[in-house]
């Protein structure tokens, strides 16, 4: 869950988007009803705060592991009904909240979500460009970073192309070079549950550190697997609880690849 809430601390301090959006108090109110309030696992938290119209407003999350102690407070800004930017300020072990960050912006061609811009503390930023078929999907992403030869240009480092099978990303090939230049691939193969996404209710906060998947599926991730050509295949699986509402109120994920071991995350939702 740490990854996760490494993810969401792309925000800031202060939320100053204008009109229903600077609305970020939390009183238990019906709009609220329903909404993910919390994630918790031994050693993380995450707990999310929303705008009158439900959209996520501010993240407060944390974590203790050992010696290993941060977190921070993440805010969203938004403009025509899209969220544009994300901030953050995080502390460590000082427990010292440092100074609110843009971390990531996000540009939109119409309505579609056309690049994740996150700027680097020097030189130019990383971006993620989606590009969509005829259908309206995301077919491809292409990701850039500056050029290690020459650092006023961008550098397209990796392409990944997606597969859907109906509301669901079902497959990701993934194509990059290794640092002598030689072609590398990486297919990640999905299995979904027919349950909304649990994630519904947060979906745009998933991308603040990058392309994510999730953030575009209608069901839940039960299990990836992935195929690396002579290396063997590895799969990371999802258990999921559910209530009587079809939400989801347990998590057991155990990694083999991108991560490794297992985690329990439970999940709260406003009353």
């Amino acid at each position: 869950m740490k990854k996760t809430l490494l993810t969401l601390a792309g925000m800031a301090l202060l939320f100053t988007a204008c009109s229903k959006k600077d609305d970020t108090t939390q009183p238990e109110d019906n709009y609220l009803k329903g909404l993910l309030k919390g994630e918790y696992s031994i050693t993380d938290t995450a707990r999310y705060e929303y705008n009158s119209d439900k959209t996520v407003s501010r993240v407060r999350y944390g974590w203790i592991d050992g010696a290993d102690v941060g977190g921070g407070i993440s805010t969203y800004k938004y403009a025509n009904n899209k969220m544009t930017e994300v901030w953050l300020s995080a502390y460590s072990e000082s427990l010292v909240f440092g100074p609110n960050t843009l971390v990531a912006q996000y540009i939109y061609a119409g309505d579609k979500l056309q690049k994740i811009v996150r700027p680097q503390a020097t030189g130019l930023p990383r971006i993620d460009s989606i590009g969509y078929g005829a259908n309206g999907k995301a077919e491809k992403v292409f990701y850039y970073e500056a050029d290690p030869a020459d650092k006023t240009k961008q550098k397209n480092i990796q392409i990944d192309v997606l597969e859907w099978t109906g509301n669901n990303i079902t497959k990701i090939t993934a194509n990059w070079a290794a640092p002598d230049g030689s072609p590398l691939t990486a297919i990640d193969t999905y299995t979904f549950d027919d349950k909304p996404n649990y994630q519904g209710d947060i979906l745009m906060t998933l991308l603040e550190d990058g392309f994510d998947p999730e953030a575009f599926n209608a069901n839940n991730v039960t299990k990836v697997t992935r195929d690396q050509g002579a290396l063997t295949n590895r799969t990371n699986t999802f258990e999921l609880e559910y209530n009587s509402e079809n939400k989801v109120i347990k998590q057991k994920a155990t990694y083999t690849f991108k991560q490794s071991g297992t985690e329990v995350n439970t999940f709260e939702y406003y009353k």
